[in-house]
């Protein structure tokens, strides 16, 4: 037997199922992922492709190079097979109060459900021991064999596959068949997906759009698998760390909402006035340097500075910074206030106690809050004034209410007061911002905000609080140093700071609007670092009052706003939240039977709140309730992964499902008789 040519037709034979297989790849994603199809239908590689290496395995060639050392199969299912043993995973996780802290009910029951778990099922959160995955991220297709492999051993929901060049896509393509590895995800509820090419930045934000869609919940186990080692899958890897906790904060909760919506009525009926947006009026001093005073420790060493420029700059304060500027005679221009709470009032009566025997007080002080910051709050100041909050029940009444499109509603004003003072300042059009104590961060663990704020006051009721989230658990690159430690409030605030301003550069293809950081804490993109002591001594502004007092007037209106009008809008809305909530609810009515089960009721309820999403008229009740669920989904689910014993586990599911019906039951009525009376905190 000629043995040459034997293995000439086996090649040839091979070669014709890889062309195969590619056609029927093609045909797949061109019913299934259309845009992936029009990338590839024509597709010609540069530098990677299949080959068949010496011993005549199917292999990938890369520059020249065998990626696999030995047979891409073989070596696929034993890396799985690793993988499984020990897997790389995001988990959700909620830190949780005292018992004597917790003044939401929300806060309370989720507690419930961890000390439930615990004392139940302990603290052994096995990996993988489960048939079916929720979710999970690749990066590095290599030719597929893995992924066929994983589908194989375990039922995935939600599949992304990041593969940064598309040489290597294609390759895969004539490797394994995607239809019934695409068909799978969908029959269970799911979705596959494929991001090729792009920054590691941009990968991450296709795990953030997924979760979006497919619901946070999947965050209870999300998986990462890296198929092989790279710059960009390394760089990934990093940023799944680093910054993958922002995914699951920052939802809210009905009580908040609630809240929120209290505040907001009280707001419109005392006559505060809300932004406009910045194409109908004229800012004249745009040009003037206006710097944001955060609270950051690097504050005491720009004070000086400040108090002997204030008659040539714009000085605005965020919170709590404003305490320390006071104290040190600087009177701030604006001052900002995001917090909906009455924890502010606290504050506020400790700098009335540091004034008392100065020229300034609170009411000679301008001030700019979200439409959810209490009522009480901002009657302690100037003439308020208001920034819908644009995710906000509260904002999104004043949004359904501006039939004239007058108003502006920006992104990123939050999680802190220095993003809401920077996308005021960018909507009111100012072009030369200067940013001093927004370190986002610090460089050692007793000084962690300005020395002169009320965190170092021996009294400070919350001081012990803040002190313990004080550590050196993250670090992140300085703006003047190599790094600073960071928390990851600080580092979500930052990350908005940057999406903010990353906005500008997108929206007027260049950022029009300068902006300097002079704090020695973190490193901003799209600012310019900037020491104080190499600023330019700028101009005096002697009418400064005068000009500011024009620009707030002509920037803020309320003429389309009543009490009446935005009470009337969520009373109306009332019967639409109870009808959505039932609908919701109807998913997990029943007795749970498996983890699994669970999941597809969770990713029914998903579904339903993307459907109100995507609805402009659904926008007042949508913003109301996701957070709620959001957290509670996540948690619920969290939490059961704990359990070996299936019986438990139901037990634990039922439960807890149970009790999230009576807190829906309960939220809902607080809607409808508490919404406009005094807020409860």
């Amino acid at each position: 037997m000629n043995t040459q040519n034997t293995t000439t037709q086996d090649n040839s034979l091979q070669i014709m199922l890889l062309q195969a297989t590619l056609l029927a790849n093609l045909d797949a994603l061109k019913v299934y992922i259309p845009n992936i199809y029009d990338t590839f239908k024509d597709y010609s590689p540069e530098s990677s492709g299949v080959v068949f290496d010496e011993q005549g395995h199917i292999n990938l060639a890369n520059n020249g190079e065998y990626v696999y050392s030995t047979e891409a199969k073989k070596f696929s299912q034993q890396q799985v097979k690793l993988f499984v043993e020990n897997p790389t995973m995001f988990t959700f996780n909620l830190g949780h109060q005292e018992d004597k802290d917790i003044c939401f009910e929300h806060a309370r029951l989720l507690k419930e459900i961890r000390t439930k778990r615990e004392a139940e099922a302990g603290n052994n959160n096995k990996p993988i021991e489960e048939p079916q995955l929720d979710m999970l991220c690749m990066v590095g297709s290599g030719l597929g064999y893995q992924i066929e492999a994983l589908f194989e051993q375990k039922k995935i929901i939600n599949f992304l596959l990041c593969e940064p060049s598309k040489d290597i896509f294609y390759a895969m393509l004539h490797c394994i068949e995607l239809k019934p590895i695409i068909e799978s995800c969908q029959a269970l509820g799911g979705r596959f997906s494929v991001r090729i090419g792009g920054s590691a930045s941009g990968m991450i934000n296709s795990v953030s759009e997924m979760l979006h869609q497919q619901g946070h919940f999947n965050l209870s186990r999300l998986f990462f698998y890296r198929h092989y080692i790279s710059d960009t899958s390394d760089e990934l890897l990093q940023l799944f760390k680093d910054i993958g906790y922002r995914w699951s904060s920052g939802w809210g909760f009905m009580e908040d909402e609630i809240i929120g919506i209290t505040h907001t009525l009280s707001n419109i009926q005392a006559g505060f006035e809300i932004c406009k947006n910045k194409e109908i009026f004229e800012n004249k001093i745009s040009t003037k340097p206006v710097f944001i005073a955060g609270n950051g420790p690097s504050l005491d060493e720009s004070i000086e500075y400040l108090k002997k420029n204030q008659d040539r700059l714009i000085i605005v304060s965020a919170g709590t910074s404003l305490k320390a500027l006071l104290k040190n005679d600087i009177k701030p221009d604006i001052h900002f206030e995001m917090e909906r709470t009455l924890r502010t009032m606290p504050y506020l009566e400790v700098i009335e106690k540091q004034q008392k025997n100065s020229n300034i007080q609170l009411s000679d002080i301008q001030v700019i809050a979200l439409n959810t910051v209490a009522t009480q709050v901002l009657n302690k100041f100037k003439t308020p004034l208001l920034l819908t909050k644009r995710f906000d029940g509260g904002g999104q009444l004043i949004q359904k209410a501006d039939k004239l499109e007058r108003h502006v509603a920006p992104e990123y004003c939050n999680p802190t007061v220095s993003n809401t003072a920077l996308v005021t300042l960018l909507s009111l059009g100012f072009k030369n911002i200067y940013l001093a104590g927004t370190d986002f961060g610090y460089l050692c663990e007793s000084h962690h905000h300005s020395k002169d704020s009320i965190y170092y006051d021996e009294d400070y009721f919350a001081k012990e609080r803040v002190e313990r989230g004080i550590n050196k658990d993250k670090k992140v690159k300085g703006n003047f140093t190599d790094f600073v430690y960071t928390t990851d409030i600080f580092d979500s605030s930052r990350g908005n700071v940057e999406l903010a301003l990353q906005e500008q550069v997108e929206k007027y293809n260049q950022l029009d609007t300068k902006v300097y950081n002079c704090s020695n804490g973190a490193f901003i993109r799209f600012t310019e670092p900037k020491s104080v002591s190499d600023l330019p001594v700028f101009k005096s502004f002697t009418d400064k009052v005068e000009c500011l007092d024009v620009l707030l007037t002509e920037a803020f209106e309320n003429k389309q706003f009543t009490r009446k009008k935005l009470d009337k809008s969520i009373s109306n809305s009332f019967a639409e939240v109870k009808l959505i909530l039932d609908q919701l609810m109807k998913f997990t009515n029943k007795e749970m039977q498996s983890r699994e089960e669970l999941s597809q009721a969770f990713h029914l309820q998903n579904a339903l709140l993307m459907k109100l999403k995507s609805r402009k008229e659904y926008q007042v009740t949508y913003w109301i309730i996701q957070g709620t669920f959001r957290y509670f989904q996540a948690y619920i689910m969290t939490n059961t992964y704990y359990y070996d014993d299936l019986n438990e586990r139901n037990k634990f599911i039922n439960y807890c499902l149970s009790a999230f019906r009576k807190h829906i039951k309960q939220r809902y009525s607080e809607l409808l008789h508490a919404y406009n009376k005094p807020s409860k905190a």
